[in-house]
């Protein structure tokens, strides 16, 4: 048997005679070259050629090596390695000058500084001396890879500082504050002191660190224990083996001992343990033979070229190269679990020249080999090298033979193994999913924009105090007929160069410092309740809602346009095979039921061919057919036997335990292992049918056919996997007679192209084909997948010639899957049709109610798959994404015509386009009355993939071209939309390309999609978008979110503004890369009706309510100005005002943030038209932050202004003014309101006169946020707000009498401003009734003047508007009864009652005006109906 029979393996180059002769003279000693080439002493050069690679051999050398073709393959592959210089080249058991070469070695540099273009030319001088200082310590090393440490941590000790400084200060609002708090540093600049600034910013950055450094200690406990797990490390010992086998962490870096005659002592040191000391060792030495032992080393300690033994139910270390393996054939299986989450089997196989080679721990350490591989890569999927042996023999290596660090050994009792790729350049640690961008929320922006123009109001409220301070000051500083000074607290010198950075200084906090540090502990608080509600929990497979990033959730809230895979997604991803054509005929499985058509059933077919091999006499053609179709199932497949769990039937004879596989005594209960389900669906059917797959070593299968007494073995002879591209897998056996088969199964499409032209098929082989390709389309029709099986007899000559350019094409270090794909093509052409498979892929529970709902939440449905556009379609009507009375506009070759086009397809692709558009107009206006939209008219469009191709090779050579453009046009205005035959480039450029039209539309007079702003209403003039600016009106969102469960997936939710996962049998890896991941599709609705409403209106809340506290508290400061001569007079003591955001009223707006419910789960569930709030930004837009800044501020000048007038808080100029005669009641009714405006709150107890206002003005900003943030706009009332409420007061108070008696003058509580607050809290607040009479007067005044009433007409507005005051009572006691025609099944619970009676509700929300989507209607609804929503559970979840 030939190496070239491997699957995978077809190159097998011979070595010469002398190099037989003398193997050590092909792993001798030798240096490296520039080049890389190996240079030895003229006695070896032939045998270095073999290893090296050379070109160069002599005639007796070509003899040696074989026929002239293979001496050509190695030839230019050695040449490519040569001239290309690319991956890695290191050795198994080196010599003493064996040269370890990285011809790839890692980037210079941190990754910080090459990422931008600009950093290298500024530090060229350091990274210069940096890779100078590289390459000599490479040159010097033995090893030059890098070992075996993980590191998850993002910092260390020394790295933690600087690195976190750098972030928090990438944010702006950090860096403002940061230059606000050195401007404050500035003597006499500051009103407010000059660190109240600097402190609360240093609180929330130190927080931040905090929580990173908190996070960053697990992972570096992780790293530990991953680093420090025991590992067998072959040490090897005797003469000609390099000493650094036996090396440990602290002489890593040494120069190789020189060979000695005595066995060298291994001494056991840096947490070193020898096991087993073979006691033949020292003899083995003596007799020149290296002898080896297992050492127990720590897995950071694991080199590139260490060779290490992994036991059953192990973790792979490192990445390595599968040398020999404890099962027959070099055969090991693993589990990818961790990698990808696939939890069945994969089988790899050693090379069998090094299984064949090593057998014991003493010939692995006699082994000696080459390897040079690919550089390192996170491409998990693809592996290219290739080994040479002892004896000069080169060997491909593919991913067959490439263990995965992260996976676990299975079904094996132990490997032997080399390290190939270790520590940060294994292939998991490389391979990550980063976005191209960070994604932000709409929100975010919006606050953004919002947080900008509070920042230019602030520079003119800054300007406009400069300019009023300059007027006031020149005209009341001195008196006009001297130079006495008009006021005692005035400096004879002021100068106005610092006023305006005063008055910067002042209002700096009108931007709220802690918004985005509160607003992440509330999405983190969110996310917690996601995680944990029931709704979204999968109870059959123990899978609850996970999120990978919090910065999302109110986009959840938003979402328009939803792209879903098919497969896995929408489906359960759970195959079962139903039916096959061959021969003219559709046969039913034996587990199909029986439908009406002209199938038959399977069991009655298997049975005519029983009788027909039994008698002897021969097979029908048909029968034949059908023989080597069941016969291409059961052997074009990568799928893995597990015999572990395969029961034995007791009733037969015993037989041999040495077998490998017993015949005939193994039942139906093999289990099959395989990455595809579709694979395993068709080997199951197979098996069912009496084609039975049984075992499979690296160079042959057996099948047990018929229930025949001897298995029938085949030769494997190459396999060409499946790739996305490609789309078909090809096998070639070499059949038990002698024959050479290439079996090719694929989608039909590809296998169409790749078939016999019906020409030279016979009238009989046309008519079976085109019966088997009708059956395919009607099998398509119903949504099962179908593959067509081909096939094509091979002459040993055609296939030996081209068996050595495949050859050639696998041991390709660089662009190998290229090559093979190429080489491949050659032999799938002329293929003759064997039949098709059917397998059905069940929709998931939940689907089709799912989309209706996501339809009627205005939420446009897209599904894209790669599947062909029958199955698509059929799918589509089954999921309910076609309606029974939908308009279907095909987009494909038959609808545009392209076979009568001679080329020009995409001419024919735009006029199909532009005729869609006009037939979309004409289907949505209504015939009557062409200015009404139809709303019932529902519009579905199918693109193909191909066709989208198309589109794109045209738009790149005419980047002028319009019709990529004009079918998003048409795309994004129809209701839904099925993409098929599409690859995952493809659905990540589609989603792109829509969310770059969506982000664009509110700068575009067309928005989205002209098409669909026509259907809206007449085209928006400039005029009308100017208004529409300046009267702030809500926009729609525009969100797109993308839903996948494969790997293939990742580009599409990594393009959406949110990707979600789905926890499905394709894997982690969708859900890993995803924003959030759930388990099934129908769970989207809990996670966007409920979870994503509701923090969108939170966030909402959260931010308005943030920023109106701001405005409300420092807005006082703008207001006092004008009684201090706009002096920039802080009307706070500092440390009392630097802790507004910190403690006084900050626990309220985190509150709402966390626990606001505008309405119930349950109404929100039974009406997804309420989910339109989100979409349409009604929660937060322009329009109401500028209702809530005029609240700001408005409240702002009744704190002030009520307690100057009420309380008396400024005092007469009088010299006998004291505390106890305040202005207000010395002054008539004629002149009270000029004097307190014209006050400058002068008098011999000035100190004493600013503390008292100053506090009482602050209580009542503390009760305006808390009353009105908490219970005015709350629709959530419980205890926890009550309790925070009273919380804040209390800890205002309490703040008070502590600081009270805490300050003093001249010192950090009391610096040295013109503020008098020691002791005066009991004399002048306490014990003053009136104190808290002004309070209390103020804050009712305040509330019931603006908010309370304000309240009051909206809902007055809204009854009328509902005609609820006109006696229509319907409007709320709607929804008790039971909808016509439904059954009136009791409700199990008042969840089920209350969600019924809201969709009753709903579907009576009818007339003039749609109540359905008006928030405040359902409101005033649950009110009506004592429907109710507690904090941490919902009331209508308890039983009755």
């Amino acid at each position: 048997m030939s190496l070239g029979a491997l699957p995978g393996s077809t190159l097998h180059i011979s070595p010469s005679s002398e190099s037989m002769s003398n193997p050590d003279q092909i792993l001798a000693p030798a240096t490296s070259d520039t080049n890389g080439s190996f240079i030895t002493s003229t006695s070896n050069a032939r045998a270095s050629n073999v290893l090296a690679g050379s070109s160069s051999m002599s005639p007796q050398d070509d003899k040696a090596v074989g026929t002239a073709a293979i001496k050509k393959v190695q030839s230019r592959v050695s040449l490519s390695l040569q001239d290309n210089a690319v991956g890695r080249r290191f050795f198994v058991n080196p010599g003493h000058d064996d040269k370890f070469v990285n011809y790839d070695p890692p980037p210079t540099g941190p990754a910080w500084m090459r990422r931008n273009a600009i950093y290298p030319i500024l530090f060229y001088p350091y990274l210069l001396v940096l890779k100078m200082a590289q390459d000599s310590a490479r040159a010097k090393a033995l090893n030059p890879f890098v070992d075996n440490t993980v590191r998850t941590a993002r910092y260390t000790i020394v790295s933690f500082i600087p690195s976190q400084l750098v972030v928090q200060f990438s944010k702006v609002a950090n860096i403002y504050f940061f230059m606000v708090s050195m401007l404050q540093i500035i003597p006499n600049v500051s009103p407010t002191g000059r660190f109240t600034t600097i402190f609360p910013l240093s609180f929330f950055i130190i927080v931040s660190m905090i929580k990173e450094a908190y996070d960053d200690f697990f992972r570096h406990k992780q790293d530990a224990a991953e680093n420090n797990a025991p590992v067998l490390r072959l040490a090897v010992t005797g003469p000609g083996i390099r000493g650094s086998v036996l090396r440990n962490a602290s002489v890593r870096g040494t120069a190789p001992a020189p060979p000695s005659a005595e066995v060298p002592t291994i001494t056991v040191s840096g947490g070193i343990e020898m096991q087993g000391l073979n006691p033949a060792n020292n003899l083995r030495t003596k007799q020149g033979l290296a002898s080896g032992d297992w050492v127990k080393v720590s897995c950071k300690d694991i080199r590139v070229g260490d060779i290490i033994r992994l036991r059953d139910r192990e973790f792979i270390p490192a990445d390595i190269v599968v040398l020999a393996s404890s099962n027959a054939d070099g055969v090991c299986f693993v589990e990818t679990s961790n990698l990808d989450g696939e939890t069945n089997l994969k089988q790899r196989q050693a090379l069998k020249a090094t299984s064949d080679a090593i057998f014991d721990v003493d010939s692995l350490a006699n082994f000696k080999a080459l390897l040079h591989t690919e550089s390192p890569s996170g491409d998990l999927y693809n592996f290219d090298g290739f080994l040479v042996d002892n004896s000069g023999s080169r060997y491909p290596l593919t991913p067959n033979q490439f263990l995965q660090r992260g996976a676990t050994l299975r079904n094996t009792k132990e490997v032997f193994g080399v390290a190939v790729y270790t520590g940060e350049e294994s292939k998991i640690r490389m391979n990550s999913y980063a976005p191209p961008a960070a994604k932000m929320p709409h929100v975010e922006r919006l606050t953004n924009k919002v947080i900008i123009l509070i920042l230019a109001s602030l520079l003119v409220f800054s300007a406009v105090g400069t300019i009023a301070y300059v007027v006031w000051d020149s005209n009341e500083r001195k008196y006009p007929s001297s130079e006495a000074l008009r006021h005692w607290y005035l400096a004879d010198n002021t100068g106005y160069s610092l006023v305006y950075f005063t008055f910067l200084i002042l209002f700096n906090a009108f931007i709220p410092i802690s918004l985005y540090v509160t607003m992440e502990v509330v999405k983190i608080v969110q996310v917690y309740f996601m995680m944990n509600d029931l709704a979204m929990y999968d109870h059959e497979r123990d899978i609850p809602a996970q999120a990978n990033t919090s910065s999302l959730n109110e986009e959840l809230g938003q979402v328009q346009y939803v792209f879903s895979d098919k497969t896995g997604t929408l489906t359960e991803n759970i195959m079962e095979f139903r039916l096959f054509s061959v021969a003219g005929r559709s046969i039913r499985h034996p587990s199909c039921p029986p439908r009406n058509d002209d199938s038959c059933d399977g069991t009655l077919v298997i049975q005519e061919l029983s009788i027909a091999r039994l008698r002897g006499a021969g097979m029908s053609p048909a029968q034949q057919q059908t023989y080597n179709f069941l016969e291409a199932m059961a052997l074009c497949h990568s799928v893995v036997p597990d015999l572990s769990q395969a029961q034995i039937d007791s009733n037969l004879p015993p037989f041999n335990s040495d077998e490998k596989m017993p015949n005939a005594h193994t039942v139906s209960s093999i289990l099959y292992q395989s990455s595809s389900a579709d694979e395993v669906a068709i080997v199951n059917a197979a098996r069912d049918l009496s084609f039975v797959y049984k075992t499979r070593t690296p160079t042959t299968l057996s099948l047990s056919i018929l229930s025949q007494l001897v298995d029938s073995e085949y030769e494997i002879l190459n396999t060409i996997e499946f790739t996305s591209d490609r789309k078909r897998m090809s096998t070639i056996y070499k059949y038990p007679d002698g024959r050479i088969m290439l079996l090719t199964k694929g989608a039909d499409n590809v296998i169409l192209e790749r078939l016999h032209s019906d020409s030279e098929l016979t009238p009989e082989q046309r008519e079976i084909k085109a019966k088997t390709l009708a059956d395919t389309g009607a099998y398509a029709t119903e949504g099962l997948r179908t593959l067509l099986y081909a096939f094509k007899e091979l002459d040993p000559a055609v296939y030996q010639t081209w068996n050595e350019k495949y050859a050639e094409a696998t041991t390709a270090i660089t662009n190998r899957v290229a090559l093979v794909a190429a080489v491949a093509e050659e032999l799938e052409r002329g293929l003759t049709l064997l039949g098709a498979t059917a397998i059905e892929d069940k929709l998931q529970e939940g689907v089709p109610n799912t989309i209706e709902n996501l339809r009627r939440a205005n939420i446009r449905v897209w599904m894209l798959t790669g599947d062909k556009t029958e199955t698509a379609i059929n799918i589509g009507r089954t999921c309910n994404l076609i309606k029974r009375d939908s308009h279907l506009m095909l987009l494909n070759d038959e609808t545009c015509q392209l076979a009568s086009r001679n080329g020009n397809a995409v001419a024919g692709i735009h006029n199909w386009i532009e005729e869609s558009i006009i037939k979309f107009k004409e289907l949505k206006r209504d015939p009557n009355n062409p200015d009404v939209v139809l709303a019932s008219c529902h519009i579905l469009v199918a693109v193909e993939g191909r066709l989208l191709s198309k589109i794109e090779k045209h738009l790149a050579a005419n980047p002028e071209s319009t019709t990529f453009e004009r079918l998003l046009d048409l795309l994004i205005a129809a209701d839904n939309v099925i993409c098929c035959r599409f690859s995952p480039s493809q659905k990540a450029l589609l989603v792109r390309m829509v969310k770059d039209r969506l982000n664009r539309q509110h700068l575009s007079a067309s928005g989205a999609s002209p098409l669909l702003t026509e259907l809206s209403g007449p085209p928006p003039t400039a005029w009308s978008r100017f208004w529409t600016t300046v009267l702030l009106r809500p926009r729609q969102s525009g969100v797109t979110l993308a839903i996948g469960d494969g790997a293939n997936d990742i580009p599409m939710l990594l393009c959406a503004h949110v990707g979600i996962g789905i926890t499905g049998r394709e894997g982690l890896a969708a859900s890993r890369a995803s924003d959030y991941s759930i388990a099934k599709f129908r769970f989207l609705e809990p996670l966007l009706f409920v979870h994503g409403r509701w923090s969108y209106v939170r966030i909402c809340l959260f931010t308005m309510g943030t920023l109106y506290k701001n405005i409300t508290f420092y807005g006082t400061q703008l207001i006092f100005q004008f009684w201090c001569g706009y002096s920039g007079t802080s009307l706070y003591e500092q440390w009392t005002l630097s802790l507004n955001n910190v403690l006084f009223t900050a626990l309220p707006v985190i509150v709402v943030g966390i626990f606001e419910k505008d309405l119930n789960r349950s109404t929100l569930m039974a009406v997804p038209e309420l989910y339109r709030y989100g979409q349409q930004n009604r929660g937060f837009n322009f329009r109401i932050q500028l209702r809530w800044f005029f609240q700001a501020f408005l409240h702002a000048v009744l704190s002030v202004l009520l307690p100057a007038i009420l309380y008396g808080g400024f005092f007469n100029s009088a010299e006998k003014g004291n505390i106890q005669s305040p202005l207000f009641f010395k002054a008539n009714a004629s002149s009270w309101f000029q004097q307190v405006l014209l006050s400058d709150g002068t008098g011999p107890d000035q100190e004493t006169g600013l503390y008292p206002f100053g506090t009482i003005s602050y209580t009542i900003t503390i009760l305006f946020c808390t009353i009105k943030v908490l219970y005015i706009e709350s629709h959530t009332i419980t205890a926890v707000h009550h309790g925070i409420g009273a919380l804040t007061f209390l800890v205002w108070i309490g703040y008070q009498f502590v600081y009270s008696y805490v300050w003093t003058p001249h010192s950090v509580f009391g610096s040295d401003t013109a503020y008098e607050y020691s002791g005066l809290y009991f004399p002048i607040i306490h014990s003053q009734i009136r104190f808290w009479a002004v309070v209390i007067l103020s804050v009712v005044i305040g509330l019931v003047v603006e908010d309370i009433s304000l309240k009051f007409f909206e809902l007055l507005a809204y009854l009328v508007r509902w005609g609820h005051l006109g006696g229509r009572r319907e409007v709320v006691e709607v929804g008790g009864q039971t909808h016509r025609g439904e059954s009136s099944r009791q409700p199990r619970n008042n969840y089920e009652r209350v969600f019924e009676e809201a969709r009753v509700a709903a579907m009576h929300a009818t007339g003039e005006h749609n109540w359905a989507e008006e928030v405040a209607w359902w409101q005033f609804w649950e009110k009506a109906h004592g429907i109710g929503s507690s904090l941490f559970e919902d009331p209508t979840l308890k039983e009755k």
